[in-house]
Parts: C-alpha cells; structure tokens; sequence
C-alpha cells in the first residue's frame, strides 16, 4: 500500500471545481492511475490549510508522476508495506478519520437509503462497532466539526450529498491483517469521494 502526497494550485480554476464538487474531485483523482479506482484502492482526504490545500492518497499501485495535471505538485510517495508488516496486536498509535456514521432506512420503492445517525453517542457507539468488526479498538476519541460533502453524479442524474464528522483519538490493534485491510479498504461509506481514510500519528 502506498501513501502519496499531493499539493494543489488553489490559483486554479479546475481546483476550485473540484472542491466545490467530490464526483470531479474523484475523476480527477482516478486519472493519477492506469488502473481502476477499485483495482488501485485508492482513497483519498482532502486538507486544507490556510492558503495551501493538499490531498493524501492510499493505494495499492503508486501515482503515475507523468499523469499529474499542472495544478499538481508530488509532494512525497511512501510505500507502506514494511511498515504496516510490523504492524502487532497490542500496537496503539493515533488516528485521524472523517467518516460518516449512519444506518441504513428502508424505502417505499424498496431500496434503502443511508441516513445519518443524529447524536454523538450513537455515532461514537458506530466508530467503536465498525472497529471492532476491523480488527481495532478505540481507545479514546473526539468528535469535532461536521461538513457536508457534495457532487453531481451525471450517469445516475442526481445530486449526491453526505455530512460526515471529524474524529481524532487513539486505537489499539487486535487483528493486525483486518486493520491492515480497514486501512486499505476504509470506514463507511463515501470512500470514493474522501470519506474513510484512516490517517495515522
């Protein structure tokens, strides 16, 4: 699994339709890879900082450098196998994810739609389930700020939207190859549109 860095020219206009957009941002994305986005893996978090944004990258293959639009600059690339293989029951290290903790609710034309959970103590009891089910516990975590996620999907015809909350915390490792594959495979839904990736401290 690889980890990439890329820094972007928030002076560009394809930038700023991106942001404002996460099916673009996941084009966009998609196209730093002769693969697949589910045969690379990728997920994607997006960080904006000030003036500077930037997005991190977990993949199975590496970011191809001469797909790099000109608004992009490779601002570093890790591969992460080594280090994940030392990965040990018992290991706690800090975390960093924006997910979005939800369930699922039945619909009258029988499909059902997810629908965020609305207090902290259920969206905490979530993260504490989805872990347990990934081969990792929590330990300690804060919920910070919500923000909404939005894009258009114009295959499917609609507007696509998640509100998703901001967590920081430690975690134990139980099952060190199921949190290896949550950290490949991500926490809820929204992965192909920035949601899930687990950063560790």
């Amino acid at each position: 699994m690889y980890l990439t860095k890329i820094e972007l020219d928030i002076r560009s206009q394809a930038v700023h339709s991106a942001l404002a957009d996460c099916q673009r941002m996941h084009r966009m994305l998609c196209g730093l890879f002769s693969a697949s986005r589910q045969d690379a893996k990728l997920l994607y978090r997006l960080r904006e900082d000030g003036g500077n944004c930037s997005v991190y990258l977990y993949s199975a293959v590496p970011v191809l450098p001469n797909k790099l639009l000109p608004f992009m600059r490779l601002a570093g690339q890790r591969d992460l196998s080594a280090w994940t293989s030392s990965f040990q029951p018992g290991c706690r290290m800090g975390f960093d994810l924006i997910t979005m903790p939800c369930k699922k609710v039945p619909r009258a034309e029988g499909n059902s739609r997810r629908r965020a959970l609305d207090t902290e103590d259920a969206r905490l009891n979530w993260l504490r389930r989805k872990a347990a089910q990934n081969g990792f516990s929590i330990l300690s975590a804060t919920e910070l700020a919500s923000s909404y996620f939005s894009g258009s999907h114009p295959q499917q015809g609609n507007h696509m939207e998640w509100k998703a909350w901001h967590y920081r915390g430690v975690l134990e490792i139980l099952d060190a190859d199921a949190f290896v594959n949550a950290l490949a495979d991500g926490i809820g839904p929204g992965k192909a549109y920035g949601l899930g990736m687990i950063l560790l401290a």
